[in-house]
């Protein structure tokens, strides 16, 4: 299903929870299966590995590094998510326009806001992915704001393992 990377998304790496008792699982692993769970009913995967594999894709990857170069990497942790659906709807305009400010291989993006870049994550996932037949056409003239708005939650699981990774373990010098 297209392209591997040798890179892994990020994913919550597994942490204990306080005062944890044998075969306690972690809030962090707790959030992934949630997140996984709720990204299984959006998409069209049958089981947890067809998903993570199309993560470790090439498409989802390059369009993960770019989304982080450009907007993840500049921006503060707590800086507010663009509203879904008008974001959804956005890249589904910018698809069926064929917009070149989101299409191009290598867009000019100065002056872009964060939005634009949720945006163009979603519509090089999109386009990328019905390439590789995950959705069909009928698909997308059907159901094209509900997909935007499935890989807007991958995005944000990617955004929201990636923040988990990043936290440092606490300090006992505070």
């Amino acid at each position: 299903m297209g392209v591997q990377v040798s890179s892994a998304p990020p994913t919550p790496p597994p942490r204990p929870m306080d005062g944890a008792r044998p075969g306690a699982v972690s809030e962090t692993t707790l959030f992934a299966l949630q997140r996984e769970r709720l990204i299984l009913e959006l998409l069209p995967f049958k089981d947890a590995s067809k998903f993570q594999e199309w993560l470790r894709s090439g498409p989802v990857q390059g369009s993960w590094s770019e989304f982080h170069r450009d907007c993840v990497s500049r921006l503060p942790a707590d800086h507010p998510e663009p509203d879904k659906a008008k974001t959804a709807q956005a890249a589904k305009d910018a698809i069926n326009s064929r917009s070149q400010k989101f299409l191009v291989y290598h867009p000019e993006k100065s002056g872009w806001s964060p939005e634009d870049h949720y945006v163009r994550f979603i519509t090089i996932v999109v386009l990328d992915s019905l390439l590789a037949n995950l959705w069909s056409e009928s698909d997308w003239k059907k159901r094209n704001v509900d997909i935007c708005k499935a890989v807007y939650e991958v995005l944000f699981f990617l955004k929201a393992s990636h923040y988990m990774n990043q936290q440092a373990p606490p300090s006992y010098s505070d």
